[in-house]
């Protein structure tokens, strides 16, 4: 294999199965006669429990035991309490489960494991509430946690525990209704239930987490509900049960509901908390939070952990477990012990990438970042600026003149000439003005349209977009006035703004040595519109040139998932036709990076997925079959790994690992591309799902690795190929802005950049 051997350390940890005997023995349970009551099943088995150890898994029907029994039908006698007679409990042996097939149950186990230690649960993730980091400027604590997930890897049984954190304000839900109140009493209602619905809030008083549903304005804690008794009113009961004074006694109720299973029912039942405001507080990053940057960087500094940091909480998160006699013992039971250290292995550093312009040729160093040789090297493939717009308002004439005296000044050393543009100034800023412009002004021969901006708005940016990207097909740069206030920076961003629209307009700024021939690489992401009101976008991005610096790119707005993957197929055939017209000849291979694909969906990537897209090639060419690569690209992984030694610290980029903690029945493989200088890298994971060309994993990995260089607007390493980092740029764009597909026109260009 490819590469310098590293030491590294991991976030998994070893799971050693104490006992050969042990494992998890699956029984069938039958009552004679029937018992239909759920509860009264478990009862009645429990009566036996220390008969067979004690330590068990039932949910009604199937037993799990960590033990084997003695016999293959084992018969117990009990009484039924509600009439008195005799029934038999019957245990009949089935199978013992295989490895893969225990991964639920033990996940379960480090469930009850943190329960016991007293950690509080939210969603997947386990914090605790007892050492929590305050800061108490903003009214926020931060709880610390782990995020736990026990598999079967090619290193055997392991638990992957990667730190987490929790954020939890000191603000009651009742100041927040007050703050609703005060800031607008006639529509107060409205304005609370904006403020409250869908957030996460937890009840100080027994730590459980509630999502608050609806509010309640016809209840207070004086409103009665029924208890076992009697009929009783919150206010009392929370005096009784938890030694509470509600204060404020004419506060709304906030309403929870969660679902519960129900035995011989088919739907869970709804099951209705009616919680009280100055009790609850909320957690998670608000908008308000998240919009202050001040705020951010506080947050920033008590959840960004080193790698020492966070291989320092796995061994205390293993003492922890060890060191407490009843999590140890949840393990025992089941004849399992967790190892006191991290895993340790080997992985391999690809040496540095050579980066190639027109007339030179510079290393990205062990860093992967060349950003100081991008803007003073002949770019490989010019356009230049001879025919364009400039469109912008009056109060910005000056920056207008300062963007377009740094453009001529800078553009000399890539190669780019400059002549002067159309200047069109605006009035005023309104929507209208530049739309009105761009119908007016864009016509055939126009190169690009810059619009620079007073501000940044949304709205404003999307209308320019629909019509230069879909109506009236033109690459366009839109820039916000406020990043040229800076004359003492105006020279580097007008530099990158300039490499910007060369690609936009088709030009190419470097290339790396990827001795691969007859390929088309293709990369696919999505873009799901967060408030789920908008249909979700699928974006096709394709190699179209042998050096792959020239791409192919289309977007597909649709509803259902056959409707994307209609408009992928022929997003690939339109592609396959611009690369035989470029290079006179059909690819032999194509390798398709597809991102955004979680584990449970991969069946259906495979089965279906995958399939389309041979069809595809077949019904588009005559006689045509390509060999299809599939890979999936995953980027929000829990696996982390350091280089080993007395000072962890990140792998360089260009590291990769293919074993030990990879997936025992897939063939997949993690690698780090970039450089981080603050906090832990994130490794990006590549799963191979298909190889028709049969390549060695060397060449994939060494492959995956240089496309994170192909990014061009970026003078380093991206964190997945650039084929999908182009084709999630693309995808944001349409999702957010365009709202339908791009222009044929623009497709062989870089115009979403």
């Amino acid at each position: 294999s490819h590469g310098r051997q590293v030491p590294v350390v991991s976030n998994y940890i070893k799971l050693i199965q104490k006992d050969a005997n042990m494992g998890v023995y699956e029984y069938e349970v039958r009552f004679c006669p029937t018992i239909d009551s759920r509860s009264l099943r478990f009862q009645l088995l429990n009566e036996h429990s220390a008969k067979f150890g004690g330590t068990k898994t039932f949910d009604g029907v199937v037993l799990f035991l960590p033990i084997l029994l003695p016999d293959k039908l084992t018969t117990y006698v009990s009484q039924n309490p509600a009439d008195g007679t005799q029934l038999e409990i019957r245990i009949m042996y089935k199978r013992k489960k295989a490895l893969q097939d225990c991964i639920n149950l033990y996940n379960i186990l480090f469930d009850r494991i943190l329960n016991t230690l007293n950690f509080v649960r939210f969603k997947r993730k386990q914090f605790d509430p007892s050492a929590p980091k305050v800061i108490p400027q903003h009214k926020l604590e931060i709880w610390p946690g782990y995020v736990t997930a026990v598999d079967e890897y090619e290193g055997g049984l392991m638990l992957c525990c990667d730190v987490s954190h929790r954020l939890i304000c000191q603000k009651s839900a009742l100041e927040v209704l007050q703050e609703a109140y005060r800031s607008n009493p006639s529509s107060y209602q409205e304005a609370a239930k904006k403020a409250l619905l869908g957030s996460v809030v937890l009840a100080r008083y027994n730590n459980k987490t509630y999502r608050i549903d609806d509010i309640s304005f016809d209840m207070n804690p004086m409103s009665t509900f029924k208890a076992k008794q009697s009929d009783v009113t919150y206010y009392e009961y929370y005096r009784s049960h938890h030694n509470i004074e509600i204060r404020d006694k004419r506060q709304p109720l906030l309403i929870s509901i969660k679902k519960r299973r129900v035995s011989n029912q088919a739907e869970p039942e709804d099951l209705i908390f009616a919680l009280i405001p100055e009790l609850c507080y909320l957690t998670g990053l608000r908008d308000d939070l998240r919009s202050d940057f001040h705020v951010m960087r506080e947050i920033a500094t008590h959840t960004r952990v080193s790698p020492n940091q966070r291989v320092m909480a796995l061994e205390k998160f293993c003492k922890n477990v060890n060191g407490s006699p009843a999590a140890k013992k949840i393990l025992e039971d089941w004849g399992l012990q967790l190892v006191n250290t991290p895993q340790e292995m080997i992985a391999r550093q690809f040496e540095e990438e050579q980066i190639y312009f027109a007339k030179n040729k510079v290393s990205a160093g062990p860093n992967a970042d060349f950003g100081k040789y991008a803007t003073n090297n002949q770019l490989i493939d010019v356009v230049h600026l001879r025919q364009w717009l400039l469109i912008h308002c009056q109060n910005d004439s000056r920056v207008a003149r300062s963007f377009m005296e740094f453009l001529e000044r800078n553009a000399g050393p890539m190669g780019v000439t400059v002549q002067r543009p159309t200047v069109i100034s605006l009035q005023s800023d309104r929507i209208e003005e530049y739309v009105n412009a761009l119908r007016e002004n864009i016509r055939a021969g126009v190169q690009i349209v810059v619009c620079i901006c007073p501000n940044s708005r949304d709205d404003r940016y999307a209308a320019i977009k629909k019509i230069c990207c879909a109506e009236l097909p033109v690459p366009s740069q839109v820039i916000n006035a406020r990043t040229l206030s800076n004359d003492a920076k105006n020279r580097s961003i007008v530099q990158k703004i300039a490499l910007q629209m060369n690609c936009k307009m088709g030009g190419t700024l470097w290339s790396l040595h990827i001795p691969i021939k007859s390929v088309m690489i293709c990369g696919i992401d999505s873009y799901h519109d967060p408030s789920g009101k908008n249909n979700s976008t699928a974006a096709f991005v394709a190699s179209i040139n042998p050096k792959f610096t020239r791409w192919y790119s289309k977007a597909v707005v649709q509803t259902s998932r056959e409707e994307i993957v209609n408009g992928l197929c022929a997003s690939l055939i339109n592609a396959l036709k611009v690369y035989e017209k470029e290079n006179n000849s059909l690819p032999d291979k194509i390798i398709i990076f597809r991102d955004g694909v979680g584990f449970g969906q991969f069946n259906v990537v495979l089965n279906y997925e995958i399939p389309q897209f041979d069809s595809a090639c077949q019904l588009g060419f005559k006689n045509y079959k390509a060999k299809i690569t599939f890979v999936v690209v995953q980027k929000r992984i829990r696996t982390r790994f350091f280089n080993a030694g007395r000072d962890l610290s990140n792998p360089q980029p260009g590291t990769v690992l293919d074993h030990t903690v990879t997936q025992r029945y897939l063939y997949d493989f993690f690698l780090v591309s970039q450089m981080v200088r603050q906090g832990t890298v994130t490794p990006t994971h590549y799963v191979v799902l298909r190889d028709d060309s049969e390549f060695t994993p060397d060449i994939l990995q060494r492959l995956s690795y240089k496309l994170c260089y192909m990014y061009y607007n970026w003078p380093g390493t991206v964190r997945v190929p650039a084929c999908c980092q182009y084709a999630h740029k693309l995808a944001s764009l349409v999702g957010e802005s365009l709202r339908r597909c791009n222009a044929e026109e623009l497709a062989d260009k870089l115009f979403y950049l």
